[in-house]
C-alpha cells in the first residue's frame, strides 16, 4: 500500500516539474530578420548570417532577380518563401541547418540540357588530353 502512494506522488510530482518547466514546442522557432531589397543571392547570403542556416545555390541561380525586403519574425520558412516570391525558385531543406536553392521544375529543363552520354565522354577524353 504505501507502495502504490510513493509511486503515485512521484508520477504527480515528476507530471507537475514537467508542466513547469514547459513542454517543448512543436512550431519551428522564429528569427528577427532585418533585410532590405536588395539583389537576391545578397538577400539570401543575409538571410544565413541571421538564422544561422548555410544557404547553397549557384550564383547563376539568382543572377538578375531581386528580393523584397524582409523585416520582422519569421519562420526558416516563413521568410525564404518571402524572398524568393516571384522567382520561380524554390527551396530545398537538406538537413536541419542547410538548405538548397533550386529552379521549379518546369523551368530545369529549359535552362539546362543534358547532354548525351558520348558528348559527355569526348569532353572528358578531351579534357584529360589537355592535362
Amino acid at each position: 500500500m504505501r507502495r502504490s502512494v510513493l509511486l503515485c506522488l512521484c508520477i504527480v510530482a515528476i507530471a507537475w516539474i514537467t508542466r513547469l518547466m514547459g513542454a517543448p514546442s512543436s512550431e519551428p522557432p522564429r528569427y528577427h530578420f532585418k533585410i532590405d531589397s536588395q539583389p537576391l543571392g545578397t538577400a539570401l547570403q543575409e538571410f544565413a548570417k541571421q538564422s544561422g542556416v548555410q544557404i547553397i545555390f549557384f550564383s547563376q541561380v539568382t543572377e538578375g532577380l531581386q528580393a523584397p525586403a524582409l523585416n520582422g519574425s519569421y519562420t526558416i520558412s516563413g521568410g525564404l518563401a518571402l524572398l524568393l516570391s516571384g522567382s520561380h525558385l524554390f527551396f530545398r531543406v537538406i538537413n536541419p541547418k542547410t538548405i538548397e536553392i533550386c529552379f521549379s521544375t518546369a523551368i530545369d529543363s529549359s535552362i539546362f540540357s543534358i547532354r548525351p552520354l558520348p558528348a559527355l565522354r569526348a569532353a572528358i577524353d578531351a579534357g584529360r588530353r589537355a592535362s
